[in-house]
């Protein structure tokens, strides 16, 4: 069920992703886990980071960064064939369905 709600939210983020200029893909931040891990993570963290409060909603001392790490790379692998779409979509998804922001009010 999450990897088809990780589909889902890659493809709809895909359609936006494609409009404008990916500068860095899931299939780069795939490579990167192998060729350099501390640049992967640091990606990671900075799109954690950007969502904090908004989609991603983590207690701090909850998870390390390299936990965040393996899972965004077990998403990438579990769905290769979109690898290419934008690589803050697969960091995103990955930490706000594990980490999701309760919603309050008007939505917010």
């Amino acid at each position: 069920m999450k990897a088809a709600a990780l589909i889902l939210a890659v493809l709809c983020g895909g359609a936006q992703a494609q409009q404008s200029s990916i500068l860095y893909t899931g299939q780069d931040l795939h490579t990167r886990f192998t060729s350099d891990r501390a640049t992967a993570l640091a990606y990671i963290a900075g799109v954690a980071d950007s969502q904090s409060g908004v989609t991603i909603c983590i207690t701090p001392g909850q998870v390390t960064l390299g936990q965040m790490g393996d899972m965004v790379r077990q998403s990438l692998e579990r769905v290769p064939s979109e690898r290419h779409l934008s690589a803050d979509v697969y960091v995103q998804v990955t930490l706000s369905n594990r980490w999701p922001c309760s919603r309050r009010g008007n939505g917010v």
